[in-house]
């Protein structure tokens, strides 16, 4: 049965947008996929706007240069907002549960070489005249001559856009609209089961991107790896489209857009000047080839500057990202403190499943008290970065409220031997499955493993997965002798 929904009013969904985070993972990236979409259909109503008021009686195809001035503007708008909505759908996809089918996704895609293809020479010839100034006599001389073959060059016309606009986007937009503004959630009579909620779904998002990009770093140390680091680019410019509507309103998240949108701009004019120097050489100008070559060197170390001689520190910045929406995603206590909310297990072994998860090792301990014991914590993953962080948990085991933040490593070295008499080293390995992830903690200073999973709220169930099941001996949630902080024991 198909569900007919009155749009909703550009008011209403900037004001949903500014609580999406808040809202069930479902619904929250269908309000932030509403929105691109909604700025990709007025950024479209404005080029045909332009294009009407630029529109020739004799002709129906525009010169090459009608695609200067508002034109330019708008479609560079509408292919944000484009590359915004594509990244939205594809980041979102498994709670979007399919909303765009591969005919729209595809179309979309065809989109956005269409309005590429309508722009690239444009942002060409600009980048050449913004940058002309840091060329040598002979390469500059070479670099005008390439601003007019640009200008003259073979493009798409502005009526060939609209047509693309009208057959890949608006044979689709109501469709998938549509499709965006309902969904089914199941829920149990009785129980406030909202699920799982946008940020915390925001926050494993980021976290993955995390540690995909420490992986991805390795491959971008030199200049040719233009693959590589073209790669890398188009995953920033798929962070920029999550966060962008919420990094002015948020610091955290505003720090790693900021960080990310500098990497961005380094790596989009380290490849246009590469681009162009390809452009160059082909045309014969060897002079401006060459000094566009090593322009793009130089964007290239700037990049690496920060990427790879400071790499843990720019990431740290992402990780405060994520850690500010897990917190806006967690549970809350009636007092509005963030709680931790487990269920933990005593198992006979690891679970082979566990075994193929490279571990994190964790070296953790506790400063001295008696209502409050803060926790270090140091956990170095499988490609040697480490994260620090600080630690307070008070209350009943099953709903605990948990106040947590990174620091530094010279903070934790300093502060770490306070905690001399109480620590616990592990290896954890994190399995997802389904909404959870399931931490396997095999503790190297005794024979035990535990696992733990974190709830979304008091009425989510832990289910104990089929791998996982085998090797509980019984669940010890509530058993005082399996909390870490009891455990601890002093460095043998």
């Amino acid at each position: 049965m198909t569900i007919e929904v009155d749009p909703l009013p550009p008011s209403a969904l900037q004001t949903l947008l500014g609580d999406a985070l808040s809202l069930p993972a479902p619904e929250g990236a269908r309000v932030l996929a509403l929105w691109w979409l909604h700025q990709l259909e007025t950024a479209r109503d404005q080029w045909r706007r332009a294009l009407d008021q630029t529109a020739s009686p004799t002709s129906n195809d525009a010169a090459p240069e009608d695609h200067t001035g508002d034109q330019a503007e708008v479609l560079h708008k509408a292919r944000v907002a484009l590359r915004r909505l594509r990244a939205t759908l594809r980041e979102n996809a498994r709670v979007l549960d399919g909303v765009a089918s591969k005919r729209m996704l595809r179309d979309l895609r065809r989109l956005g070489r269409a309005t590429n293809a309508a722009r690239d020479a444009d942002v060409q010839r600009e980048w050449l005249e913004a940058n002309s100034e840091l060329l040598d006599a002979a390469a500059r001389e070479q670099a005008r001559q390439l601003i007019v073959w640009l200008r003259n060059a073979p493009r798409p016309s502005a009526r060939k856009v609209d047509k693309a606009f009208s057959r890949l986007l608006d044979a689709h937009a109501d469709e998938l609209r549509r499709r965006l503004m309902t969904y089914r959630s199941q829920r149990t009579v009785g129980r406030d089961t909202a699920g799982l909620r946008f940020a915390r779904h925001m926050a494993m998002r980021l976290q993955q991107s995390g540690h995909r990009l420490r992986r991805e770093l390795s491959g971008t140390t030199d200049v040719e790896s233009q693959d590589a680091l073209h790669a890398l680019r188009i995953r920033l410019k798929r962070q920029r489209a999550l966060l962008a509507p919420f990094a002015k309103s948020r610091p955290a998240l505003g720090a790693w857009f900021d960080v990310a949108t500098r990497a961005q701009d380094q790596l989009g004019a380290m490849r246009d000047a590469v681009v162009l120097a390809e452009l160059a050489q082909s045309q014969g100008h060897a002079a401006l080839a060459s000094a566009l070559r090593n322009q793009a060197l130089a964007h290239h170390a700037a990049f690496s500057s920060a990427w790879h001689a400071r790499g843990e520190d720019t990431l740290t910045v992402l990780e405060r990202a994520a850690q500010a929406l897990q917190a806006e995603g967690s549970p809350v206590s009636d007092q509005g403190l963030p709680q931790e909310i487990e269920r933990k297990y005593l198992l006979r072994a690891l679970p082979p499943e566990a075994r193929q998860v490279p571990p994190t090792r964790i070296d953790q301990g506790w400063i001295p008290g008696t209502v409050l014991r803060e926790r270090l914590r140091r956990s170095t993953r499988p490609d040697g970065s480490v994260r620090c962080t600080r630690t307070i948990k008070f209350g009943p085991t099953r709903a605990r409220v948990e106040i947590e933040e990174s620091t530094s490593d010279a903070l934790f070295e300093a502060m770490w031997p306070l905690t001399r008499d109480a620590r616990i080293r592990k290896l954890r390995h994190s399995v997802p499955h389904g909404d959870h992830v399931w931490e396997i903690d095999v503790f190297l200073d005794r024979d035990l493993v535990l696992a733990e999973v974190e709830l979304r709220s008091s009425d989510d169930e832990a289910v104990v997965p089929a791998w996982l099941a085998p090797f509980v001996e019984r669940e010890v949630t509530d058993d005082p002798a399996y909390l870490n902080a009891v455990m601890a024991r002093p460095d043998a």
